[in-house]
């Protein structure tokens, strides 16, 4: 899944997107800048505009949804 993140945070032109976890919580990516990828590419980070942030594991995130940065 960090794969995936990765192609789609490096295309161009960027589509926004969404991503899911395991325990339901949806995280919105409304631009390339707004999301990291570890240099290990075992966590992927979401920075929000608020200045807080979230890290993700890639185990616990099950899905992406494109064109969408509606957060749940």
């Amino acid at each position: 899944m960090i794969g995936d993140l990765k192609r789609l945070l490096g295309a161009s032109p960027f589509e926004p997107f969404t991503v899911v976890t395991s325990g339901g919580a949806r995280y919105p990516v409304p631009t390339a800048d707004h999301a990291g990828i570890s240099p290990t590419m075992k966590r992927f980070v979401i920075w929000f505009d608020d200045g807080t942030s979230v890290v993700l594991s890639g185990l616990h995130i099950t899905a992406i949804e494109l064109g969408t940065t509606a957060a749940a």
